[in-house]
């Protein structure tokens, strides 16, 4: 019998702009998608098995070897098409050299195509790969139930689901134009000092604001709103800015959802800045106390339960508030891998589960002029942590040409305050490489 090989997918640029119900415009629809490229890098971290990885062009083959031979592992076979539009598939699929190269690293060997998330283009590489004879599993929503997977990827779905799973979440006013929208904020912060204005869309805490009752913050908000193309589509979600507990982070759980139920679920804790944008992840079982752990599994058990039912399939994560009041506050559902997936590859890989937590920041300010070259910036302070018995790695590293360097890297430790220390000193020795202070970045590449 033909072993099945892996067939690694990050669509992540896709997925990031597959809601026709938002225009992004040119310029937001390409910096989405480009912000997608850069941390499509991570998913060679998805997988250990028998697989191919499509990368979108570019990627830095220094770096591409030195991430396998420090977890000593193969390189796999990589196909790139030719980049004509960001988007990864639709330039596979337009492309017969890519095409052609994929169809021989495949082999004709049965298909099992882990991807970022279920889209339009990805459903056409199936059906592709298909006509040539060969069978392909897809580790999610079958094209029938593409729907559940859209429906869940909105936050209006988490109104649905806390009223049906009697799940608590902010008090929240949806409105359907501008007007709406002034007098439900001003409502709100009559109420609570202060408020979230939310899309139901949204990329790393883009799509949403913080709104102050006092200062100038509302007028703040009206006269920027706009610069958000996610602000710029309705109907958009009014709450409560719900207090977080201190010390704790966002709770989030990551697990499969297949037909017998949730299995394969990970805990993690988000670190946001402005109540709402996405700056680091800690996973694993030291992400959180044992006591939040065991408050919060059951509700991923029964949101994955409810997702199953509606005939989703697949990596799912949900992001929750740990408030400062005490209670749980569902807060938005993900219906595909998350930024966690790389670490728990690593975790899954080791087989440390229980012994390791990683701390993972994708959005890592690197000092110095752009382009900052990867060989003789980054790579040495790597190469001395690797040999120092160090678990420490550049997990994307394109982020180095944008305007304002970036790059993504990810750190184990027995405990999660370990991990982030790690990660602490690799950047800092990083960034006194280029005798500039440590700048850290919380924004993608525009």
């Amino acid at each position: 019998m033909t072993e099945p090989i892996d067939l690694v997918v990050p669509n992540n640029g896709e997925f990031n702009v597959r809601n026709l119900a938002v225009d992004l415009g040119p310029r937001g629809g390409g910096e989405y998608l480009e912000f997608g490229n850069y941390l499509a890098d991570q998913a060679v971290f998805w997988s250990t098995a028998d697989r191919v990885l499509l990368l979108p062009a570019g990627y830095d083959p220094l770096w591409f070897a030195d991430v396998h031979k420090a977890l000593r592992m193969a390189p796999p076979p990589v196909v790139s098409p030719r980049p004509r539009t960001k988007r990864l598939l639709t330039d596979l699929l337009h492309d017969p050299s890519a095409l052609a190269a994929l169809r021989e690293v495949l082999g004709g060997r049965p298909v099992r195509l882990l991807s970022w998330g279920a889209t339009a283009e990805l459903f056409l590489l199936v059906n592709t790969i298909r006509s040539w004879g060969q069978t392909v599993e897809v580790d999610g929503v079958t094209e029938d139930n593409h729907w559940a997977s859209v429906y869940l990827d909105s936050k209006l779905s988490c109104l649905d689901l806390a009223r049906d799973l009697g799940i608590k979440v902010a008090r929240s006013i949806t409105v359907t134009s501008r007007d709406e929208l002034r007098g439900a904020l001003a409502a709100m912060l009559r109420r609570h000092p202060r408020a979230i204005v939310k899309s139901p869309y949204g990329v790393a805490g883009q799509g949403s604001a913080v709104v102050d009752a006092r200062g100038d913050s509302v007028a703040r908000f009206w006269s920027t709103m706009h610069d958000d193309p996610y602000f710029r589509s309705y109907p958009l979600i009014v709450q409560e800015f719900v207090t977080h507990a201190p010390g704790l982070g966002c709770p989030a759980l990551d697990f499969r959802v297949h037909e017998n139920g949730v299995s394969d679920l990970v805990l993690s804790a988000v670190t946001t800045v402005e109540g709402h944008l996405f700056h680091s992840v800690n996973v694993g079982v030291g992400s959180m106390p044992a006591e939040m752990a065991d408050r919060i599994v059951p509700l991923g058990h029964r949101i994955g339960a409810e997702a199953g039912a509606l005939g989703f399939r697949g990596w799912l994560c949900v992001d929750l508030i740990a408030g400062a009041d005490g209670d749980i506050y569902l807060s938005e559902i993900n219906a595909g891998r998350s930024g966690a997936m790389h670490s728990i590859g690593l975790l899954t890989s080791w087989r440390a589960e229980q012994e390791l937590t990683m701390s993972s920041h994708d959005m890592a300010g690197v000092t110095g002029a752009s382009p900052v070259s990867y060989r003789d910036r980054v790579r040495p302070a790597f190469r001395r942590a690797w040999a120092a018995g160090a678990r420490v790695y550049p997990t994307a590293v394109r982020g180095l040409s944008f305007p304002h360097p970036l790059m993504a890297l990810v750190a184990a430790g027995a405990s999660a305050a370990e991990a982030e220390r790690i990660v602490r000193e690799i950047l800092a020795e990083i960034n006194a490489s280029a005798g500039i202070p440590l700048v850290n970045s919380v924004s993608h590449s525009s």
